[in-house]
């Protein structure tokens, strides 16, 4: 089993840098989840926002199993306070699949949005072993390095509490 995959979902690019140095700073391998449905756009965003509100699940596609990593970092943006449509549908596809927990969620406001970390607790039957919260202006400003650094010593943490 190898150590760490950072699966993400990310619309604008941004969750995917912040995946590229999470992957880096934990030498994670990284699987990015593609949705078969476009965000692109103000229409996109506003399909991706009721998605999330009506917990709606598109299809989606990537490439690696869960199941062979000791710890899945599930990254994504928030929609609506909810976690994104594409990554709840990730979750779901592999529930019983995802032996280690996460979470990385990037939003407008980086408020910790208690709901949404609620529902991946409930689709994957226990809490995340940590989270990270992260405004979308504070990873455009390279403001996110210290917070980032603090939460790759906890997934780090995570893998050594699990050896």
């Amino acid at each position: 089993m190898a150590d760490i995959l950072v699966a993400y979902f990310s619309r604008s690019g941004t969750t995917e840098r912040l995946a590229g140095e999470l992957g880096r700073r934990l030498g994670a391998d990284l699987d990015p989840i593609r949705a078969r449905t476009s965000y692109a756009g103000a229409a996109g965003f506003r399909r991706g926002v009721w998605q999330s509100i009506l917990r709606r699940t598109p299809d989606v596609e990537f490439q690696k199993d869960p199941a062979d990593y000791a710890v899945v970092v599930l990254a994504g943006p928030i929609w609506a306070g909810r976690l994104a449509a594409p990554l709840l549908a990730y979750v779901k596809a592999n529930q019983g699949r995802i032996v280690g927990a996460a979470a990385l969620c990037v939003s407008g406001s980086g408020g910790a949005y208690p709901k949404a970390f609620r529902q991946l607790t409930a689709l994957l039957g226990r809490p995340p072993a940590a989270t990270l919260a992260l405004a979308e202006r504070d990873v455009g400003a390279g403001k996110a390095g210290v917070k980032l650094d603090a939460f790759a010593a906890a997934v780090r943490s995570r893998i050594s509490k699990a050896a």
